[in-house]
């Protein structure tokens, strides 16, 4: 693809997203210092333009975030209504705070952000504890008693004795400490990626959502690459089974790689496919565990 082409989309990509104009408007006109306030997020889009709000991740500032409540979108002739409310809070004190947030239009590579409007509340002073008093300075007589010398023999003891101790646990225990601190990670990683394939297995076998498949076959990918340390997530499907012969596995990419990529369609063994992919990476899990399991203390 030559560079102006990808001019071109990229421009098209950005005219697309700034079409779309969000709304973001604070629930009332004041605030006070340590009490919530609600801020609504809507923005009205055509019905295949995908939109993400953000998080909890995201940097309200001058506000913290405290909940974010989204509500189902509403597709009528006019477009989809996608909507959100924030509750936030601020410990600022100053008089006049604006906040202006983005929604992100996905553009099939990346995201585009597109700010609202900003909005702004006042401060009400009523609960901020004022001094009215003038600081008066007022001399110190009395004696201050001396704190006792230091023991400097019983630190460099102590020191020593804790340092010995726990040079001798790790003499003796160091390997299996480490080997279990393995394991654990290992173990966490993988439950996260079977919470995410889950999901979006879920997803797409009860909406049929091809983008939900392919969002399952990216974090399979990402995950074979932090568990065989290899960069599955740039490979194509011959590369990936060159580095993990599997005909199974071979089977399930080529087929889901039909249905994503090649215009396929959907299919009635997307599911299938998928658990064949999950099962795969379990596996791999499996003899990574066994393998760390029966690594030699040295």
């Amino acid at each position: 693809m030559s560079s102006s082409l990808l001019l071109i989309l990229f421009l098209y990509a950005n005219a697309s997203a700034q079409k779309i104009k969000p709304s973001g408007v604070f629930l009332t006109d004041s605030i006070e210092v340590g009490k919530p306030v609600y801020f609504a997020l809507s923005v009205r889009h055509k019905p295949g333009t995908e939109i993400f709000f953000p998080d909890s991740s995201y940097n309200f500032s001058p506000f913290e975030i405290i909940s974010k409540r989204i509500f189902v979108s509403n597709t009528d002739e006019k477009g989809t209504l996608d909507s959100s409310v924030y509750q936030l809070i601020s410990f600022d004190v100053t008089p006049k705070q604006t906040l202006s947030l983005p929604v992100f239009v996905f553009g099939g590579k990346d995201c585009t952000s597109v700010f609202t409007t900003p909005d702004s509340v006042f401060l009400i002073s009523s609960n901020l504890v004022k001094s009215t008093e003038k600081p008066v300075l007022r001399p110190e007589t009395d004696l201050l008693p001396l704190s006792s010398q230091f023991n400097f023999s019983i630190l460099i003891g102590t020191v020593a004795l804790v340092i010995g101790v726990s040079g001798s646990i790790y003499w003796v225990f160091g390997q299996d400490i480490y080997k279990q601190w393995q394991l654990i990670k290992l173990q966490r990683r993988h439950l996260e990626y079977v919470r995410s394939f889950n999901r979006l297995m879920r997803n797409a076998r009860e909406k049929n959502n091809i983008k939900d498949a392919e969002k399952a076959i990216i974090v399979w990918k990402n995950y074979l690459e932090r568990l065989e340390k290899k960069p599955f997530a740039t490979y194509t499907t011959r590369e990936i089974m060159d580095n993990m012969p599997d005909d199974s596995l071979a089977d399930a990419l080529r087929n889901m790689d039909g249905i994503v990529y090649g215009g396929q369609g959907k299919s009635k063994n997307m599911e299938v496919y998928l658990e064949v992919l999950k099962t795969g990476a379990t596996r791999l899990y499996r003899n990574k565990r066994k393998f760390i399991l029966d690594s030699p203390v040295s």
